[in-house]
């Protein structure tokens, strides 16, 4: 019961008696973490903190030797909120070592905050060392940090007090083991928070990944039902472009016909007696009305652009075709990577044409094994990056190549690349860089996937200001084992 007493009116909020040590103007707390990002935020939660009324004065080192340099020249250090791993992989542990053993300080509080759990490992740190608390970085909210500041200053603040009473040896093992059941509770209301954590971050993340392939689901229907509609517009207009194609060729062959028997009459006009001259007067006078001449270089000139025009529109409506591929939708088959290259790049060719230079550097490919419609919403999704990357004017390079087993297709572009810190993001779903509106950041996501599921890889290379290089590299061969896994 004694114990118990001691121990409550310890932390009970009382003002100190004459006898205590007289009061600081503020509590020191010494933050030591070689991460300035970490002491940004240890400052903005604990700034405005008061413990009994007294505020904090957070002082800053960066490594263990600074905190030592600390320590030497402030001997009112109440609280140290210790990092692990700095200049070394123990420098917070041999720090504590120092602080306990070489300069016999055991009033000053130490929290060992971690963030690399693996280095070390918490009941060998307990057990080894005399720490006052352990605590992970990840789990370490604002109230967690605060409740456990205030509880480590309270118990400076006992200490100091007993020190003044020298009653040191005899409240230290009342406050051990008030202490020790303390840690039990706190052990159990951690673990029973580790639980209620866990199932939230299950639950987060299963939220997460509905919400994740709901999207990928929605974004895939719309490519189909795009495919769908450029596969069905392509067959409408390639019944009404074949008998125009053919009509004109008949026309074409009309039309030569009449310019023969044209040139017929023109012979016998020409190898006529002069003296018969009046009779092709009026054909001559037509002749001249209509420019027959010009009339005749411009009729095959037109059927020349004429036919070319078709043949482009002809050309348009077969890229669509192989693009949409309705009708080998997720079917796998042998295919040509440089055809599905060149109908993608027809279809996106609007995207392209006003500012990019395309140059194209294929190789001969084996024919492999995929889903081409897939392919080719992979190669449209970074064609159409490597056109947004460029501000006015640029290049977009296309290569493939054959390594062993193995093709790659490489889509590059002298744009303005990819920031460092957003490379590991890219392939993120509904990560963007482009302006709210203008992007879903979906579309690399969704390639990710297609090419996971071809067995292959996405490799990305980018510097600012330089452009970007994206390569798949696809298997020639799906794995024997499971070939059509991808397709399901």
């Amino acid at each position: 019961m004694a114990i118990e007493s001691d121990f409550s009116a310890l932390f009970a909020p009382e003002p100190a008696p004459a006898e205590c040590v007289a009061a600081v103007p503020c509590w020191q707390v010494l933050l030591v973490d070689d991460d300035v990002d970490i002491h940004a935020a240890l400052r903005l939660s604990l700034q405005d903190m008061l413990v009994e009324g007294v505020p904090l004065q957070l002082l800053d080192a960066y490594s263990a030797a600074e905190a030592r340099e600390l320590l030497a020249h402030n001997a009112e250090i109440a609280l140290i909120l210790l990092d692990v791993v700095m200049e070394t992989s123990d420098a917070g542990l041999a720090l504590v070592r120092h602080i306990r053993q070489k300069e016999r300080n055991r009033t000053v509080r130490i929290v060992l905050l971690t963030g690399q759990p693996g280095y070390s490992p918490q009941r060998e740190i307990i057990m080894n060392y005399e720490i006052d608390d352990y605590r992970l970085k990840s789990d370490l909210s604002a109230d967690k940090l605060f409740t456990c500041v205030y509880a480590e200053l309270r118990t400076y603040q006992a200490l100091r007090a007993l020190e003044q009473k020298r009653l040191v040896e005899q409240l230290a093992d009342e406050l051990q083991g008030a202490n020790a059941q303390l840690k039990v509770e706190i052990a159990e209301h951690q673990r029973a928070q580790a639980i209620a954590d866990a199932r939230m971050h299950d639950l987060v993340v299963l939220n997460r990944k509905l919400e994740d392939a709901q999207n990928k689901l929605l974004q895939s229907e719309k490519l189909a039902s795009i495919g769908l509609l450029a596969g069905g517009v392509a067959h409408e207009m390639n019944n009404p472009i074949g008998f125009v194609n053919s009509n004109l060729g008949t026309l074409k062959h009309y039309a030569e016909s009449l310019l023969a028997i044209i040139d017929a009459y023109e012979a016998v006009e020409a190898g006529a007696d002069p003296r018969c001259a009046g009779l092709f007067s009026k054909a001559a006078a037509l002749k001249a009305a209509f420019e027959l001449e010009y009339l005749k270089d411009d009729l095959r000139q037109l059927f020349r652009e004429s036919q070319d025009g078709l043949d482009r529109v002809r050309r348009i409506i077969q890229a669509l075709k192989d693009f949409s591929r309705t009708d080998a939708a997720e079917t796998w088959r042998l295919d040509d990577i440089n055809q599905g290259l060149e109908s993608t790049l027809c279809v996106v060719w609007n995207e392209l044409k006003y500012k990019c230079e395309v140059r194209k550097e294929y190789a001969d490919l084996p024919a492999i094994e995929c889903v081409m419609s897939n392919l080719n919403q992979v190669f449209m999704n970074l064609l159409i990056n490597a056109a947004h990357a460029i501000q006015s004017k640029g290049v977009v390079t296309v290569r493939t190549a054959c390594v062993g087993d193995e093709v790659w297709v490489e889509i590059s572009d002298d744009g303005e690349g990819i920031a460092p810190e957003n490379l590991s993001h890219i392939f993120d779903p509904f990560f963007t860089t482009r302006a709210v509106g203008k992007g879903t950041g979906l579309g690399l996501s969704i390639s990710y996937g297609i090419v996971e599921k071809h067995h292959g890889r996405i490799e990305v290379d980018s510097e600012l200001g330089r452009g970007t290089r994206f390569r798949v590299c696809l298997p020639v061969r799906q794995p024997h084992d499971d070939p059509m896994e991808g397709g399901e």
